[in-house]
C-alpha cells in the first residue's frame, strides 16, 4: 500500500503531466500535418505519448532496482532545483529541449547555492530537512544519474518502434521542395533515490522511511526527464538515429566510469562538478557533430522529374512487403512510365489486386519489386510521395 502512496506522489507531480502534454501535443502536431500534406496520417496513432508512458515506465523499473540496490541518494534541495527548470523548460523551449543540459545545470546552480553556507539552508534544516554538504559523494550520485539520463535516451534511439520517420516538406533556396526527417521523444523516468532525513515523512506520515546506521532515509520517485529532438536532411534517419545513439551510449559509458573512478580517488566536488559539465557540453557536440554529418552528405530527399521519390511509408500495409525504403525514386508503376503522383495511382489502377515497380534506390541501383494489394483500394499501398497539390 506504501508503495502505491508512493507512485502515486510520482504522478501528482507537476513535470510528469507537463512532458505528457508536450508529447502528446507533439503527437497532435504530426498527425494533423500528416493528414494535411498527405491525406491522411502516415500512422494515426499517438506514438509520442503512448511511448512517453510505456517506455517512462519500463525504465524506471529497471533503474529503480538498481538505484535503491546501490543506494544512490540526492539532496532535496537538488531535487527541487532539477524539477523548477526542468518545468520551465518544458514550458518555454519550444522544440530543442536537451534534457542532459537541463540536469547539468541544475547541479552548477546547486553547487552556487551551497546549501551549507545558506539561511535558507538553515531554515529548511530547522524544519527536518537535510540539505547534505556538496560532498563527493552527492557528485557521483549525480554522474550515475546522468549516465541513466544518457543511456535512457540512447535506449529511446534503437527502439526500432520509436522510428516514425514522418517527412516534412519545406522550400530550399531555389524553391524546391526537400523533405526533413524529425526525431523528438520525450519521458519522464520515475527513478527510485533515497532523500537524507524523515522531513516527508513528519508531513505524511504513512510515507516509508528506515534508517542506517544513524542516518533516515526517504524513498522517492524523482521524475527523470530523457529524450532530444533531432532531424535529418539527408541521411536515412534510422541508420542515423542508431548513430547517435552510439554516441549517447559512449557518453553514458563514460559518466559511469568516472563515477567509479570518483568512488575510489579523491576527486574535489568541484573537480566532479566540472566533469559533469564537461559531460553536457560533450553531448551538445556529440549533436552538432550529427548535424555537420547530415550537411556534408550529397544525397537530398528532394522532389525529382525523373519518376516519384517515396518520402514515406505507412506500417502495416502492403508497402511493407516491397521492401522500398525512403529515398527510393519509381520509375515505373506496371510497366508505365511515372512523373507525379497522380500518374502513379492511374497506373495503379490498371492492375487493382496486384502492383509491379521500377525502382531506382540511393545507390542508383535499378530493383524490381512487387506484391498484391488490397483490390479497389490503390490509395491503401502504403506508399506516400509528394502531392502534386502542393506549390
Amino acid at each position: 500500500m506504501q508503495l502505491l502512496k508512493v507512485l502515486e506522489l510520482f504522478i501528482l507531480q507537476p513535470l510528469v503531466w507537463l512532458g505528457l502534454i508536450r508529447s502528446i501535443l507533439s503527437a497532435r502536431r504530426r498527425v494533423n500535418y500528416e493528414r494535411h500534406h498527405f491525406r491522411s496520417a502516415i500512422d494515426a496513432r499517438y506514438l509520442e505519448s503512448r511511448h512517453f508512458v510505456t517506455d517512462g515506465l519500463l525504465l524506471g523499473v529497471i533503474v529503480t532496482v538498481i538505484g535503491l540496490a546501490l543506494g544512490i541518494f540526492v539532496s532535496p534541495v537538488w531535487v527541487v532545483i532539477y524539477e523548477l527548470l526542468a518545468v520551465i523548460s518544458l514550458v518555454i523551449v519550444p522544440f530543442g529541449l536537451v534534457p542532459v543540459t537541463v540536469f547539468g545545470l541544475s547541479w552548477v546552480l546547486y553547487w552556487g547555492f551551497n546549501p551549507n553556507a545558506t539561511r535558507i539552508a538553515a531554515q529548511l534544516q530547522a524544519h527536518g530537512v537535510l540539505t547534505t554538504t556538496l560532498s563527493s559523494r552527492v557528485i557521483i550520485n549525480g554522474l550515475v544519474l546522468l549516465a541513466v539520463l544518457l543511456a535512457g535516451t540512447a535506449w529511446l534511439l534503437t527502439r526500432s518502434n520509436t522510428q516514425l520517420n514522418s517527412p516534412q516538406i519545406q522550400p530550399d533556396q531555389r524553391g524546391k521542395r526537400i523533405v526533413r526527417y524529425r526525431w523528438h521523444q520525450l519521458a519522464v523516468v520515475p527513478v527510485g533515490v533515497l532523500i537524507p532525513g524523515d522531513w516527508i515523512h513528519a508531513t505524511l506520515s504513512w510515507w516509508p522511511v528506515f534508517q542506517v546506521g544513524q542516518q533516515t532515509y526517504s524513498v522517492l520517485l524523482l521524475p527523470l526527464l530523457i529524450g532530444a529532438s533531432v532531424q535529418v536532411y539527408k541521411q536515412l534517419p534510422r541508420l542515423a538515429w542508431r548513430r547517435l545513439a552510439t554516441g549517447y551510449w559512449l557518453l553514458a559509458a563514460i559518466s559511469l566510469g568516472s563515477a567509479l573512478i570518483a568512488q575510489l580517488t579523491a576527486l574535489s566536488p568541484q573537480w566532479l562538478i566540472g566533469l559533469m559539465c564537461v559531460l553536457v557540453v560533450a553531448t551538445w557536440l556529440l549533436l552538432a557533430q550529427h548535424r555537420y554529418h547530415d550537411r556534408h552528405q550529397q544525397f537530398w530527399y528532394s522532389d525529382t522529374d525523373q519518376g516519384v521519390r517515396v518520402i514515406g511509408l505507412r506500417p502495416q500495409t502492403p508497402a511493407d512487403k516491397l521492401n522500398l525504403k525512403i529515398g527510393d525514386v519509381i520509375l515505373e508503376c506496371n510497366r508505365q512510365p511515372v512523373h507525379t503522383e497522380a500518374q502513379f495511382y492511374a497506373a495503379l489502377l490498371k492492375s487493382p489486386t496486384y502492383v509491379h515497380l521500377k525502382v531506382r534506390n540511393r545507390q542508383q541501383e535499378l530493383i524490381i519489386t512487387e506484391t498484391a494489394i488490397y483490390s479497389g483500394a490503390p490509395h491503401e499501398l502504403g506508399i506516400v510521395l509528394f502531392t502534386d497539390q502542393e506549390d
